[in-house]
């Protein structure tokens, strides 16, 4: 597939934000008004769990595993489409509040930043490194909203993840242990304020006059 190829060359361009500590949400405009609608629309269909608008906005041949063949009845399979509980709504909705990501004027557009920007530099492993995604995200000695105490705040760093200090629920954490890069500041960060550059991304592609959501991946 063309876009997954343009896709893994972008992930390895650099950026003139690269070798800094922190990764900002990229400041783009994007002067496509048929873009601007397609996500509005999509945003409207998320929002109201539009079974049938998302069908038909999909690829034929959308990928949504690295070890899948595609296409839509491979996506229907994946994100247990017949469920109403589906992680899929999820997902979407928390790609497009990140945003910010590649916009070629050759029909190609790539959500979130944190994987179209990430740097280049090998000391940021996409395996040990995560960015905080907010300004003045509180950093805890225990991981409790209600009643640990805040021991530091990070806006947008990236930041280093110990996997086994996390906090799991059902396999996936909800609470990250995560160290500054100087190893200053160590402590738990709640999930929704952090992101890996290999966790989810989708890619959408301008097809036959189109926009279609293209892929939809996680991991390596």
């Amino acid at each position: 597939m063309k876009l997954y190829t343009i896709l893994i060359t972008l992930f390895f361009i650099s950026n003139s934000s690269f070798g800094q500590e922190k990764l900002l949400p990229p400041k783009m405009e994007i002067n496509d008004s048929i873009l601007n609608e397609f996500i509005t629309d999509l945003k409207n269909a998320i929002k109201s769990k539009d079974k049938e608008y998302i069908i038909n906005i999909l690829s034929e041949d959308i990928l949504v595993s690295h070890g899948g063949n595609g296409g839509i009845e491979e996506f229907k399979t994946h994100w247990d489409w017949s469920s109403d509980d589906s992680t899929f709504w999820l997902t979407m909705d928390k790609l497009l509040r990140l945003g910010a990501g590649k916009y070629q004027n050759d029909g190609f557009y790539l959500i979130p930043y944190i994987f179209s920007n990430w740097p280049e530099d090998e000391k940021y492993s996409v395996f040990e490194h995560m960015v905080i995604t907010g300004t003045n995200v509180n950093v805890r000695i225990n991981p409790d909203l209600k009643t640990s105490e805040v021991i530091g705040q990070f806006s947008y760093d990236i930041v280093k993840v110990d996997y086994k200090k996390s906090i799991r629920f059902f396999d996936e954490p909800i609470w990250y242990y995560v160290e500054s890069l100087d190893g200053k500041l160590k402590g738990f960060v709640f999930h929704d304020y952090i992101w890996s550059p290999i966790d989810y991304r989708a890619s959408f592609e301008f097809i036959n006059n189109k926009w279609k959501l293209a892929i939809l991946v996680a991991g390596d």
